[in-house]
């Protein structure tokens, strides 16, 4: 954006501000191409037309990939300035491509938020099923000894009570046989 006003500003200017104006744009077309090369992470640069897959599920099968694009201002199309903009078409012809490279940068910005919503929705959707199979997994493994302590004790007390009266009935049985 400040290319962009350097360049407009020339278009109403003398002949020395826009030699002074274009040294500024040419000085910033190689901000530009620094920033570009230094946009990296992990080894991979988005800007400096690197791409990255990303793997949704163990076997690979459902991957995407992300293709990036060369934001330098060669990639972007943007030149230097002319003739130090001497005449006003040189300097409308710069915000012209600056007009064009804002345009790329904004289809490039908006393509790669959606990569970008899809990666996340699907990391939210994965940190909420882990989430949800630690739970379980805690719940089956990590029970209450006394609670657990105390259903032993009432399904012992139950055997007990049932052992006891099955002999009880064997014997009502024999005492009515006797009889």
């Amino acid at each position: 954006e400040s290319a962009r006003g350097l360049a407009q500003s020339a278009l109403s200017a003398n002949a020395s501000d826009r030699a002074s104006l274009s040294a500024q744009f040419d000085a910033i077309r190689g901000q530009i191409d620094q920033m570009a090369s230094d946009s990296g992470y992990k080894g991979t640069n988005m800007l400096d037309n690197g791409s990255l897959d990303v793997i949704f599920n163990e076997g690979a099968t459902a991957k995407l990939t992300i293709a990036g694009f060369t934001a330098s201002s060669a990639g972007l199309g943007i030149t230097g300035s002319v003739g130090s903009w001497a005449s006003t078409t040189d300097s409308q012809a710069s915000l012209d491509k600056l007009s064009t490279a804002l345009s790329t940068l904004r289809t490039k910005s908006q393509t790669l938020a959606s990569n970008l919503n899809v990666v996340q929705t699907r990391s939210d959707f994965t940190t909420g099923m882990i989430n949800t199979l630690t739970t379980g997994a805690n719940n089956l493994t990590a029970a209450d000894m006394n609670e657990e302590g105390a259903n032993m004790l009432m399904l012992q007390t139950r055997q007990t009570l049932s052992t006891t009266a099955l002999s009880l009935s064997a014997q009502a049985a024999q005492s009515v046989l006797k009889l």
